[in-house]
């Protein structure tokens, strides 16, 4: 039947977040309750529809974030051969989720998916507040060996109409299955200030929480520069797009399924330098 070409998936997630900047009377905390579902759907042999559906309850007002099941993504998504194809509200994520990690309006073509060489273009729009982007961008993949991945990539995306050329330079080397160290430098090349045009990136990784593993386990150690007019949409939890400083962290898995992070970020506010701490945790159940 058509229902069994439907498979459900999702999660319920509690999120704490403290986040306080040298000189703010108060620090700015959020506790908030998310559930995820996310069904597939098996059109044929290359088709398939994907969605993502978002409920917040924001546990400090005892209240939904706005009262409503949030469509977050749904799209069209093909594979042919080497090639995958997704059309509508997809998602995306940039070279280390720098640039961009989150939903867009468009398409991307992926060509030579699990080869040697790989290239994806990509064209949409994405909404951050209230300021709608147009993005077209480039991400060509180099992996020669299970070790190594080297990327460049290229993105122009508008902001209150002006066009902003990004590019971007990433490598991850993976030691022995259990760590991987990543790096990367981004430019904004149409913009001067450099306190916003730059950004960078490295993190050294052990291991990682597996939902299904019980008592799996991992942390991590970066820095990162996260320049406002290069990291659009960044999601590292933490550290913000306008900071710059360290950040480490770490996951387990108590029990299959059941996930908890914790993060920590120690740095300073790029456009004044004003020392800034978040705090962040989280847990969650797979389902």
């Amino acid at each position: 039947s058509r229902i069994d070409n439907v498979k459900w998936e999702g999660e319920l997630q509690y999120e704490y977040t403290r986040k306080k900047d040298d000189g703010a009377p108060d620090a700015d905390t959020s506790n908030t309750l998310k559930f995820r579902l996310e069904p597939t759907a098996t059109v044929n042999d290359h088709w398939k529809v994907k969605a993502r559906l978002d409920a917040d309850w924001l546990l400090k007002e005892d209240n939904g974030d706005d009262g409503k099941v949030t469509l977050k993504r749904a799209y069209a998504a093909g594979h042919y051969g080497i090639t995958d194809i997704n059309a509508g509200v997809i998602p995306y994520k940039s070279e280390q989720s720098v640039v961009f990690d989150s939903e867009l309006s468009g398409a991307s073509v992926t060509v030579g998916k699990d080869q040697t060489l790989s290239g994806t273009l990509l064209a949409g729009r994405s909404r951050k507040i209230d300021v709608v982007s147009n993005v077209q961008g480039v991400n060509l993949n180099w992996k020669p060996t299970d070790e190594f991945k080297g990327v460049a990539e290229y993105y122009r995306a508008s902001v209150n109409g002006d066009y902003n050329n990004i590019w971007g330079i990433g490598a991850t080397y993976n030691f022995a299955k259990t760590a991987a160290l990543n790096a990367g430098y981004w430019k904004n090349t149409t913009k001067d200030d450099s306190d916003t045009n730059r950004a960078w990136n490295v993190q050294l990784s052990y291991r990682g929480a597996e939902p299904e593993n019980m008592h799996s386990f991992g942390f991590y150690a970066a820095y990162r520069r996260l320049g406002s007019m290069v990291a659009f949409k960044p999601n590292f939890d933490a550290t913000e797009s306008g900071e710059k400083g360290w950040e480490v962290g770490g996951d387990y898995t108590f029990a299959k399924n059941v996930v908890g992070t914790l993060k920590y970020f120690n740095g300073r506010r790029l456009s004044d330098d004003v020392k800034a701490h978040t705090y962040y945790g989280s847990l969650e159940y797979f389902f």
